[in-house]
């Protein structure tokens, strides 16, 4: 086997923390699940992520930095990489900057990996949590690294839509297999604590199963050169007409589904029963009490060899442990005094709106409306869906909706984008500082079809959007010399 590098996540590393404690029993397990002489070598690493001036792009140098000096043999022989959390960025990160196609890293386990964000990393930029950190730890908060934790941090969303591009491809340029876990369950006594991100459904308490999930759809939305055109008071009829409540029709966008995952190669996905983001008793990288769902799975991914029949064989592996998990899930009893144990395993579905001028400068001031319109009896509005909400307040321009996707009705559970509802997705912008600055509104027209195939449980969506903005004739204007 090839040697394998642990990478860990944010805050992980504390200020004395050990590196054996940084991982626990997880090396362990890996050498008893392969045998001491198959794992012939298991490195540790360990980074910063607690100093508020360190970024991921540090991090990630730095990395590069200790392997040529200290590793050259994984850069020259290959080697296989298991992360945790936050460590997903670091690698794909490294990746993208520093990895020569193919790349040396062969097979990339995700164990709760932060591909698209975690709500906490809002929480821990507050002062409360610097205070905290200060206090008990002698740490700083990470700015840098929670920035692009962040739900819609323009820089993560430019990371992952990078390996869209032709000859970036992970699997078929870079020649590396992925491979994502997750769990849906929180600890039991974080649900006392009044804050939504460490308990929310769909969730293990600090990562979305729809963020660890690098099966992604990424929709373009781009103006036509017809818009560019529109005088001042075409668009504010457009604009009044949409602040009226009335359709508005148009062709001055249009946006590309070739994006979606279906067209990609399906990269294998487990929800895990009973596990959490940590914890020793069912913590996702050395909880002893969910080895059984853990430790088959990744020993898997570590066998994988680079061939698509293979890669494809094992992500319906994956499948099946995640439908394991639920029909484990469905049997959970609960009572008055307990929450309702099935809804933290229904499926939700993380939808990110990145809202851009078309000089590539973000849309500071807008509204986005799911309108389905619908009143019939037996069909979902997904509107209704949304639970969450979130604006970056960082990176304008970007918010990122949460949907509840699917409904447990005991013993099934139902997939309510089955019979969603046609939906239009109205979004109007505006320029807060000049009345000479209008957004030209934008209308995406959804059909069922397109949404179930746009959105769907446990995945992310990304809308990037490219807003048309239009000068009136008063900002720069040419008269003759009389």
């Amino acid at each position: 086997m090839k040697p394998i590098l642990l990478i860990h996540g944010y805050s992980a590393e504390g200020k004395n923390t050990s590196v054996a404690k940084i991982y626990g029993r997880l090396p362990a397990h890996l050498k008893q699940e392969f045998g001491d002489s198959a794992v012939v070598e298991l490195d540790l690493s360990r980074w910063i992520s607690l100093s508020d001036g360190i970024s991921l792009d540090d991090v990630s140098f730095a990395m590069q930095r200790a392997l040529k000096k200290d590793f050259p043999h994984l850069l020259q022989n290959g080697f296989h990489v298991v992360i945790h959390s936050t460590g997903a960025l670091v690698v794909r990160n490294w990746i993208r900057q520093f990895s020569p196609k193919p790349s040396p890293i062969h097979n990339l386990i995700y164990l709760a990996g932060a591909n698209f964000g975690s709500g906490l990393a809002h929480i821990g930029q507050g002062q409360l949590a610097r205070w905290g950190r200060l206090i008990f730890n002698g740490t700083g908060r990470g700015m840098k690294v929670l920035n692009e934790l962040e739900f819609g941090s323009w820089k993560t969303i430019d990371l992952h839509r990078s390996f869209l591009e032709d000859g970036n491809n992970m699997y078929q340029d870079y020649q590396i297999q992925e491979f994502c876990l997750n769990g849906s369950q929180t600890l039991p006594a974080l649900r006392l604590i009044p804050i939504r991100y460490i308990k929310e459904d769909s969730s293990d308490n600090t990562v979305r199963t729809s963020s660890c999930n690098l099966n992604f759809n990424y929709i373009s939305v781009r103006s036509n050169d017809s818009g560019k055109e529109l005088c001042k008071q075409t668009v504010a009829a457009l604009v009044r007409k949409r602040l009226a409540n009335r359709k508005v029709n148009h062709d001055h966008y249009h946006y590309d589904l070739s994006q979606l995952c279906e067209n990609r190669a399906r990269i294998p996905f487990a929800v895990l029963y009973e596990t959490a983001h940590f914890g020793e008793d069912i913590g996702i990288v050395d909880g002893h009490g969910n080895r059984q769902q853990v430790i088959p799975l990744v020993s898997a991914a570590l066998n994988a060899n680079y061939d698509l029949a293979e890669y494809q064989t094992i992500e319906a592996t994956f499948q099946q442990a995640s439908e394991a998990s639920f029909e484990q899930a469905a049997q959970l009893d609960g009572s008055l005094l307990e929450w309702d144990k099935q809804l933290q395993y229904e499926g939700h579905a993380q939808l990110i709106f990145r809202l851009k001028d078309q000089f590539g400068q973000p849309v500071e001031h807008f509204d986005i409306t799911m309108n389905s319109g619908s009143k019939k009896k037996n069909s979902n509005r997904l509107e209704d869906m949304i639970e969450d909400k979130h604006s970056n307040n960082r990176d304008k321009g970007t918010i990122t909706f949460y949907l509840r996707t699917q409904k447990f009705n005991d013993p099934h559970w139902l997939e309510l984008l089955d019979k969603v509802a046609a939906t239009a997705v109205e979004i109007t912008g505006y320029e807060a500082l000049s009345s000479d600055i209008d957004y030209i509104p934008l209308t995406i027209s959804l059909s069922p079809d397109q949404i179930k195939r746009a959105v769907q449980s446990f995945r992310t969506t990304i809308f990037d959007i490219e807003f048309m903005r239009l000068p009136s004739e008063k900002v720069f204007a040419i008269s003759k010399a009389s």
